[in-house]
């Protein structure tokens, strides 16, 4: 059992917390599950390159060697044609260039630069100095060093703010989302991709069909502290003064990908912003690279209901 000073609460407020499995109990008022990991929130900071846990050593060794993930070297390259790409694809359906965006969280600050090619004002923010330097070095990105809280951007100055598999490492979610609520203009927005938990779905249904989400529980529960459901995300957003949540389809099936505003966002046809990126250079660079990825994304769905057809015939015989 995990000390009682260190027994970790849901973000919507004090009450029972229900058995879900070893490393997580559940909020039934909101639908949020809360990692059982005993850890301080001066745990959660970075002021050496070993040694804590979002340190240089957790991009280097923890990724390849606990997570079986590619380290950030290889995910600097990786990401770009893949997740980037979708990411950019839907931002450009609700935000046109020009606009200013900060990314929290940016990693390897690959998709800030992406951000930047395509004509935005663009810059991230990471809590290891190391990483920070690094997403500068290998993408020539402005990224502070630090939680975002610390840092010396002027309210109201953002016309977005980007949080990808960010807000489920928070310690203190509301805390720091009502600051990034301050730093952003009336009509601004979030873009949020987070794991899913899926409400309906018990341990044991997990366990049996050795669903993917799993591996955002089972030995990361020091990662993440709460795993948010729809009806969660909604529940937190409107709480913070954005009520209007429109879901999109995530990159991967074990999230969800989402925008956050206070009112309803207008939409971009692709001839819309085709003609925006075309304005510039390197948006016309960054829209070839839109095509080709929405084409290598068009032949893996045909791929795959090709063999889900291949499955059916070979059953019927």
């Amino acid at each position: 059992m995990s000390p009682p000073s260190l027994q970790r609460a849901c973000w919507c407020g004090p009450g029972k917390l229900h058995e879900y499995s070893d490393d997580y109990r559940v909020c039934k008022n909101c639908g949020t599950l809360v990692s059982r990991a005993p850890l301080a929130p001066e745990a959660f900071t970075v002021h050496r390159d070993a040694g804590e846990l979002y340190s240089k050593e957790f991009w280097l060794k923890r990724q390849t060697e606990h997570h079986d993930l590619p380290d950030i070297h290889a995910r600097a390259r990786l990401d770009l044609p893949e997740r980037c790409t979708h990411w950019l694809r839907h931002l450009l359906s609700v935000r046109l260039p020009p606009a200013r965006i900060l990314e929290i969280g940016c990693a390897h600050g690959g998709y800030v630069a992406l951000l930047g090619w395509a004509g935005f004002e663009a810059m991230g923010t990471e809590l290891s100095p190391w990483v920070a330097e690094f997403a500068g070095r290998t993408f020539g990105v402005q990224v502070s060093a630090g939680p975002v809280e610390t840092q010396s951007f002027a309210a109201g100055s953002f016309d977005v703010l980007v949080l990808n598999d960010v807000i489920e490492h928070l310690p203190d979610p509301v805390t720091t989302l009502r600051h990034c609520v301050s730093l952003l203009k009336p009509d601004g927005f979030f873009v949020i991709q987070t794991p899913e938990y899926k409400e309906h779905l018990g341990y044991a249904d997990l366990r049996a069909s050795n669903d993917l989400f799993l591996k955002h529980m089972e030995h990361n529960n020091d990662e993440h502290l709460f795993l948010f459901s729809r009806r969660s995300a909604g529940l937190f957003f409107e709480r913070m003064g954005f009520p209007n949540l429109a879901f999109e389809s995530p990159v991967y099936a074990y999230d969800m990908f989402f925008t956050a505003s206070r009112a309803p966002l207008p939409r971009h046809d692709a001839p819309v912003i085709a003609d925006a990126l075309a304005q510039r250079p390197l948006g016309r660079l960054v829209l070839a690279l839109l095509d080709k990825a929405h084409e290598s994304n068009d032949r893996w769905w045909a791929i795959q209901r090709l063999e889900t057809q291949l499955r059916a015939f070979s059953k019927q015989d």
